[in-house]
């Protein structure tokens, strides 16, 4: 599934476990954007957050992983806490890229659902400049 916001345009897998597009994930994924926005005045282009969730509107009981930065939030549901994000990101550049690169089956965990905002070019925050 895919769409767009005035900010971000957003690219969503359907879930595993139920076949549709999970409702939970896509709102995390706005409300994480929306709070970077929100951000931009007092961190700069490098600033990035990391973290796990539960997800009770899923019904399924998913934890979620999530790696989010002014120009890019990825959030991965079906995971375990302590995945590592460097495997996440090597599945959803598999899937999502535009590079192609692969992604070997039976490597470790993969997601039931994950979805990725970018920021539109024009979005992505310059470095804040110090006032003096």
């Amino acid at each position: 599934m895919i769409w767009t916001t005035q900010t971000h345009e957003f690219a969503a897998t359907l879930c595993r476990r139920t076949g549709r597009p999970c409702p939970a994930l896509s709102g995390l994924a706005e409300n994480l954007t929306r709070a970077l926005r929100r951000a931009e005045p007092m961190t700069d282009a490098s600033f990035e957050i990391e973290g796990h969730c539960e997800m009770p509107p899923c019904g399924a009981g998913c934890l979620a992983r999530y790696a989010a930065s002014h120009s890019r939030v990825r959030v991965f549901c079906g995971v375990d806490e302590d995945t590592a994000l460097p495997h996440l990101h090597r599945f959803a550049d598999a899937l999502l890229g535009s590079e192609g690169g692969g992604f070997a089956a039976g490597s470790g965990p993969v997601p039931c659902a994950m979805v990725e905002a970018r920021a539109h070019a024009a979005q992505v925050s310059a470095p804040v400049q110090p006032t003096a």
